[in-house]
């Protein structure tokens, strides 16, 4: 009997022994030795250590262990992120490599979307005004490449289909054209495009290797023009020394978007939007590219009268000689001795004395354009010329006529 009373205060006492062993407080003043979980090592309170906790990171060795553990475990997790990381990079570079930046194509898509939804008509996502700084260009055939490449970096922002990649590659090849970009423009509608070329270069056969591009655009106002001729635009290195820095133009057609991008507004007639009578009688939104390569032929007969060939790469040797002629070109005074020649032949074949205003409004109202003095336009009248000659033949105006054997004779 004594025996078992013996064994239950053994027990009472050990007992109490693990009480006071186990019970765990918060050693911090301000949570007054508050008892938390036995397993605690930090109070959830005010996160000071516990007794148990103070006991146990007295042994440096479970320092060390919790320490080894835990970098372990974010040097762990950090290879994974680095490997993850790895891994989309060779994904993204594979992808670019494979295709190239047609990869950012669903971002031009989108874009040309939110433009169509604030304009309320197609654009083009084309540059044609990019300019070049401090770039090294030695050669003619280099010059010609960086304005290919220009318009090459952009070709992610079109959506057109192989045959009309074909047609504009066929159009460079066979014309000298260092690039064509028909970009976004329907396959209908770059056939007939080509077909107006194709005849252009034709009828003049001597024009080819001045023209740089001929390329869509957006133009400062929608409906500015429908296509454009720009003798001269200053591409690279234009504010270099030409010491230093040889220079780079282009001679473009440029086709404005607001017409060639929008089907609607193609299938109108052209006198709904100019006026009747404005350009030669037939005129079709296509054929007003001929009037604009009527542009080009007068420019290349200049080029040709001043022993140039183009004006694109430019040198210290020949920067002069190229100014002079696009302030020729510009003045319009060598339009109007080709003009006048023109008239005079007309007169003494037909024996008339027609004056050159009456001569011009022969061919059309846009042919009879005067400038703000007043004074008659004549690359205009030269340009309506080539449009006859382009839409009827021999059937062209007699006017027409005169001024294209004109320039076939020069040419």
């Amino acid at each position: 009997m004594y025996l078992f009373f013996y064994i239950f205060d053994i027990l009472d006492i050990v007992d109490y022994y693990n009480n006071v062993v186990i019970s765990v407080k918060c050693l911090n003043d301000k949570c007054n030795a508050n008892e938390i979980e036995n397993d605690d090592n930090f109070c959830y309170k005010c996160g000071y250590y516990t007794s148990k906790g103070y006991s146990f990171l007295k042994d440096k060795e479970n320092v060390n262990k919790i320490t080894s553990g835990v970098t372990f475990k974010q040097n762990e997790r950090l290879s994974v992120l680095f490997g993850l990381l790895v891994i989309l990079v060779v994904v993204f570079l594979s992808m670019l490599m494979i295709r190239g930046e047609k990869l950012y194509k669903p971002f031009s898509y989108i874009k040309k979307q939110s433009f169509n939804y604030m304009y309320g008509y197609n654009t083009s996502l084309m540059k044609t005004d990019n300019k070049y700084s401090k770039e090294s260009i030695n050669s003619y055939t280099e010059a010609k490449l960086f304005i290919k490449n220009d318009f090459l970096k952009q070709e992610y922002n079109c959506f057109n289909d192989t045959s009309v990649d074909v047609m504009t590659n066929k159009l460079e090849s066979d014309y000298s054209i260092p690039s064509v970009s028909f970009c976004d423009i329907s396959n209908t509608e770059s056939t007939k495009i080509k077909n107006v070329i194709d005849k252009m270069y034709l009828l003049f056969p001597n024009v080819k290797g001045a023209l740089t591009n001929i390329t869509i655009t957006n133009a400062s106002t929608k409906s500015e023009y429908i296509a454009r001729f720009q003798p001269m635009y200053q591409f690279v290195n234009i504010d270099e020394d030409i010491n230093t820095y040889n220079k780079v133009n282009k001679t473009q057609i440029l086709l404005n978007s607001y017409y060639f991008l929008n089907e609607d507004i193609m299938k109108k007639d052209v006198e709904s939007v100019v006026g009747k009578d404005y350009y030669v009688k037939d005129t079709t939104w296509e054929s007003t590219i001929a009037h604009e390569f009527g542009h080009y032929v007068s420019f290349v007969l200049l080029l040709k009268k001043n022993g140039i060939d183009n004006i694109t790469y430019v040198t210290k040797d020949n920067e002069s000689k190229i100014d002079s002629v696009i302030k020729e070109f510009n003045s319009g005074e060598y339009s109007l001795s080709l003009l006048n020649e023109a008239l005079n032949n007309y007169n003494k074949k037909y024996i008339t004395n027609l004056n050159i205003n009456e001569f011009a409004s022969m061919i059309s109202n846009y042919a009879a354009t005067k400038d703000k003095e007043g004074k008659l336009i004549a690359d205009e009248t030269i340009a309506e010329a080539v449009h006859d000659y382009y839409l009827h033949g021999d059937n062209m105006n007699k006017a027409s006529k005169e001024i294209i054997s004109v320039i076939s004779s020069k040419l």
